[in-house]
């Protein structure tokens, strides 16, 4: 994550290739997993919510903001790792979506 001495002061997040702002988890997968008795969904779940937390934590620790832009389908880890984040835009291609 960011040192002390790091000069990032903003963190802007957006989707890749324009159709879909998400974590990018494969929820069946996921489930696949879970079911066999697998460690992904334990480890998947850990990296996704302790991103998170960092992400949540680092303006009050170190004054980041966070800018999420939303555009296109907008839906599970991608709405979580951007709720915390102070400014978020939603373009008029946003859809709001659950796996």
């Amino acid at each position: 994550w960011l040192s002390e001495s790091s000069p990032v002061k903003c963190i802007v997040m957006e989707g890749a290739g324009g159709k879909a702002f998400c974590a990018g988890g494969d929820v069946a997968d996921v489930r696949t997993q879970l079911i066999e008795g697998g460690s992904l969904p334990q480890d998947f779940f850990y990296e996704e919510y302790q991103l998170n937390y960092k992400i949540a934590k680092a303006y009050e620790e170190k004054g980041i903001v966070q800018m999420s832009v939303w555009d296109g389908v907008t839906m599970g880890g991608g709405v979580g790792l951007s709720l915390h984040g102070k400014i978020r835009i939603a373009t008029e291609n946003t859809l709001f979506a659950m796996p």
